[in-house]
């Protein structure tokens, strides 16, 4: 190294003298800033420097310390000097390197050594004295501001007169026709009305058109016949369902948090359901993003209504994904989300690459991302709870405070009551089982009853005064072997009215009450405790889904349970009918009492059974006779104090709420070097990106959400990236093909005047969504057929036909039910999930769910962690990442789906059913055809499906359900012209 340093010293010395080496590279790229110096490094050497060196060199961290982004860069060089002398490219550090001499750049993991063309060229330049313009200029991320001005994407939307839609309708054609003649195209001629309104139907719908549909568009030969059935069809709620769900792709919607319990979010579907109202009332698309970032400032001041909805909209903030086992140490993950969900959702840039430096080819640096951080920083995102923090919270009340308080203060009046209540039976429990209990406790039988085995309860007679308590507990052996004991317990009087009572009587109301009484005795299900007991007072009216079993428990165990049909149960072992079972939880053991109603003889016999045998240590039992009447009164009272404890506590009224976000205290945040949050550098203000001016969130403005909501809505990016998507969900390829990145690693527009005519026309229209549509859709290009003409371009880029595409997940299930008649139309509301009190998430028994619903698959629960079997399967949307585009894979297992599914098969079988009206088999099979497919069978297909019909097994409903099945498999069913 040291050699190399003397002779560079040499060279400078030699050159420009007692100035230094620095004035003299100065002055060597002011001498070589000739026109054609600068025209060979913008056509030759900058993309070359952005395509192989930036990676390394061009962002904020570097190797080596070497930036190649800027003339400067390449002077001042790295750890080992300057990258270049301008003129000598024999003494130049950087063509050393290229050639792989003292040092190899790029790397192999990089890429390897350039080829020697691209070596000719940087070699060249240093030759020429190293032209580079960008000398002074000021660096924004991986662009220059002069770059960033000149980028496509980021210029002014142009200027262009109001005119008639059919003129618009004309220049969109005229504008791809362009291109089409240009590269010498065939284009497609225009589809048939069968197949345009299948298609319009599915696009704007995600459902079939019905063959009466089809017969009354064909029959329409009125000019306005396409533009009016575009109307109706905006108009139909199934828009809003159809176009809500491509949004919640995008927004990455989920119904649970995504940390490692994933627990559920049950008030999220409120922002689902408030997306899918704004397609269908098609609020204008600017306030649909200004709601969604700041929807809760916005609206304050404004009524209830307004108040709420701007509220809920916030909902797409709040159900970023939550990450890790603490969520709250991890939120610096969650902003991430946002951020980048923020930026390719509305601006079609990247911004979360800007976390750890600056971005290497997007002029946003690592201060514009914390500027934003910041924002966010300084918003409270609801809760959705995890595992080491427990249940939800900061969920934001849809009411105003005063009306909560007077929701409430019933309930918190009550609230005093149970507390009172609690107190009285906290004193009560303590009298249960005192000293004299204790004392006139006499043991009647004790006994083990192994695994699997019976013990008798021998006849006893005792002498019983009113108010006397016998009981039978059960306690666990060590190892927990007690579990279902069978109890069958009979007394009986044998003097006086020669009363009998059993726990065969209690049954049928087992769970009206605890305790319950009987023929004039009280029978009471308690958890015998060190000076007391306690009640089991949680109550269920089925177990396992059997609504024959109900139980009394304290959690899951201890618990007394029955079984009340007349037959036995077979669920986690055989029960038998009409029975009683104890089962006590490890180290507390479970009682039943009886208190006595009567004075005299009593004679009590049973039997004690284990019926869940197993490898274990059996269970105790204890029969035993307390012999004070105080007794028996203060555990029926400590009963009436327990249940009214609950019944107080089971009251408190649901205030709506909404998974939302709020603003906090605001603050700037500080900026995190290579993303660590443990590792923090200078504080950066609440702002705009740089590179579209830089605003400062105002002092007392907040959060800056409802700022960074007008700088958003206000620029030309948004229109772009909207109508973009559009045409995309309509053509199935954007005008930018990669339509969540319009920066520098992103597809440029195939047809950029037609990009811009589109925002400026989607501005105009006061940013409706549906103009959009009646605009693109009456557009001849929409309206081309699918097949492939003689002069096309394999992957359709330039729109000379119509691009086949497969039904999405959502519209192959929707499809379904529509045509079996068992689509439930009405709209989804919430999940039935769990309660959230029960909640005891972990990350090794995380949520998980599929709750069944025959609703639009948009009502479907989406979870993070586990997807949807279904929806996997057919390229559903991830609920972890923005989803633009669904992807249309063919893999085995979907044919093995229409094989086997038992929801396939149900569909199919409705699906054939609604054929029996017809007599004949050639009308059923023309029904079918219109049915599925909107035309009738040609000749030869109605010769072919005769043929499977005659050759099925002789099963009238099964050879049809049979043919359904094929014909719904079919790609003429799966797919749109």
């Amino acid at each position: 190294m040291i050699p190399r340093i003397l002779a560079l010293l040499m060279v400078f010395s030699g050159l420009v003298g007692a100035l230094g080496s620095a004035v003299w590279a100065q002055d060597a790229v002011v001498s070589s800033s000739n026109a054609a110096g600068w025209e060979f490094f913008e056509k030759e050497v900058r993309p070359l420097l952005i395509k192989r060196c930036f990676e390394c060199h061009g962002g904020r961290e570097l190797k080596g310390g070497l930036s190649l982004a800027s003339a400067k860069g390449w002077m001042v060089g790295g750890e080992s000097g300057p990258a270049i002398i301008p003129g000598a490219p024999e003494k130049s550090l950087l063509i050393d390197a290229i050639h792989y001499l003292s040092m190899e750049m790029p790397p192999n993991e990089a890429g390897g050594k350039l080829p020697p063309e691209e070596i000719s060229v940087l070699t060249k330049w240093v030759a020429m004295g190293a032209p580079d313009p960008r000398e002074g200029v000021e660096v924004l991320g991986g662009m220059t501001r002069e770059e960033a001005a000149r980028w496509w994407a980021f210029q002014p939307l142009p200027s262009i007169p109001v005119k008639s839609i059919s003129e618009d309708v004309n220049h969109i054609d005229h504008l791809l026709d362009q291109e089409t003649e240009k590269r010498g195209l065939t284009k497609s001629p225009l589809a048939d009305h069968r197949i345009l309104l299948r298609r319009l139907t599915y696009g704007l719908t995600g459902l079939p058109p019905s063959p009466e549909q089809v017969d009354r568009f064909i029959a329409d030969t009125s000019p306005d016949a396409l533009s009016n059935r575009i109307r109706r069809l905006l108009d139909s709620p199934e828009y809003g369902t159809h176009w809500g769900r491509r949004w919640l792709d995008l927004v990455r919607y989920a119904d649970t948090a995504g940390e490692n319990t994933d627990r559920p979010l049950p008030h999220a579907w409120r922002y689902r359901n408030w997306v899918i109202d704004a397609f269908c009332r098609d609020l204008p698309f600017d306030q649909f993003v200004r709601l969604q970032l700041a929807g809760d400032l916005t609206t304050r001041d404004q009524d209830l209504a307004s108040r709420s909805e701007g509220v809920v909209a916030t909902g797409y903030l709040a159900i970023a994904r939550r990450f890790g086992h603490d969520i709250d140490k991890d939120m610096y993950l969650t902003h991430e989300d946002v951020i980048d969900n923020v930026g390719k959702n509305f601006l079609g840039l990247t911004l979360g690459c800007a976390r750890c430096h600056d971005h290497k080819y997007d002029p946003i640096s690592a201060e514009d991302y914390y500027a934003l951080y910041g924002i966010f920083e300084s918003t409270k995102f609801a809760f959705p709870g995890c595992e080491p923090n427990g249940q939800p919270r900061d969920l934001v009340p849809l009411l105003p405070q005063e009306e909560i308080d007077a929701i409430m203060k019933p309930w918190r009046e009550q609230q005093e009551q149970w507390k009172l209540a609690t107190q009285r039976r906290e004193e009560v429990a303590k009298d249960v089982f005192t000293n004299d209990s204790i004392q006139a406790t006499r043991l009647i039988q004790k006994s083990h009853v192994p695994e699997g085995e019976s013990v008798e309860i021998r006849e006893t007679q005792i002498s019983v005064t009113n108010g006397d308590v016998v009981m039978l507990t059960f306690e666990p052996g060590d190892n927990h072997g007690a579990d279902s004991t069978l109890v069958d317990l009979n007394l009986r009087e044998l003097g006086g009215q020669r009363r009998q009572w059993s726990t065969t009587d209690i049954l049928d109301d087992f769970t009206i009450s605890n305790p319950q009484e009987a023929n004039e005795a009280t029978w009471c299900f308690i958890e015998p405790t060190p000076g007391g007991c306690s009640y089991l007072l949680e109550r269920q009216d089925q177990i396992n889904g059997q609504k024959d079993l109900k139980k009394w428990s304290l959690g899951d165990v201890p618990s007394v349970f029955v079984n009340v049909s007349e037959k036995s149960l077979k669920v986690w072992t055989e029960l038998d009918a009409r029975s009683l079972f104890c089962h006590p939880g490890p180290k507390r053991p479970v009682s039943i009492a009886w208190v006595s109603p009567c004075n005299g003889m009593l004679a009590i016999r049973g039997r004690v059974a284990d019926v869940h045998p197993a490898p274990l240590d059996g269970v105790t039992f204890r029969l035993e006779h307390i012999a004070r009447p105080e007794t028996g009164g203060r555990l029926i009272e400590l009963g009436k104090a327990s249940t009214a404890t609950v019944s107080s506590s089971i009251s408190e009224p649901i205030i709506p709420v909404a998974y939302a976000v709020v603003d906090r205290d605001a603050k700037n945040s500080r900026l995190q070097q290579r993303g660590d949050p443990k590792e923090l550098g200078p504080e950066v203000p609440r702002r705009w990106l740089s590179v579209f001016g830089g605003d400062e969130v105002p002092k007392g403005a907040g959060s800056g959400r409802r700022e960074l909501a007008d700088w958003i809505t206000t620029n030309p990016l948004m229109a772009r990236v909207m109508v973009n998507r559009i045409w995309e969900w309509h053509f199935g390829k954007g005008l930018v093909r990669s339509s969540n990145d319009f920066g520098t690693r992103g597809e440029t527009p195939s047809h950029p005047e037609l990009l811009d005519f589109l925002a400026v026309r989607f501005v105009q229209s006061g940013y409706s969504v549906k103009a959009m549509h009646r605009l693109i859709l009456q557009s001849e290009a929409y309206r081309r057929a699918s097949d492939v003409p003689a002069s096309a371009d394999p992957e359709n880029r330039w729109f000379s036909r119509f691009s086949r595409r497969r039904l999405t997940a959502e519209e192959i299930r929707d499809s379904l039910l529509t045509l079996s008649g068992e689509l439930d139309p009405s709209a989804g509301a919430a999940h039935p999930f769990p309660e959230e009190k029960t909640w005891k998430f972990t990350q090794h028994q995380p949520f998980n769910a599929n709750y069944e619903t025959n609703r639009r698959s948009i009502y479907m629960m989406v979870q993070r962690q586990r997807r949807h079997p279904f929806l996997a399967l057919f390229d559903g949307a991830d609920p972890n990442a923005s989803t633009p585009a669904r992807q249309s894979t063919v893999v085995p297992t979907q044919a093995l789906y229409f094989i086997n599914d038992p929801f396939f098969h149900a569909q199919a079988a409705k699906v054939a059913e609604r054929w029996e009206t017809e007599l004949d088999q050639e009308s059923r099979l023309v029904q079918a055809y219109r049915l599925l497919f909107q035309r009738e069978p040609t000749p030869s297909e109605r010769d072919r499906l005769l043929r499977f019909l005659a050759d099925y097994p002789d099963e009238r409903v099964g050879k049809w359900a049979a043919l359904a099945r094929v014909l719904l498999a079919s790609n003429e069913f799966l797919f749109v012209e």
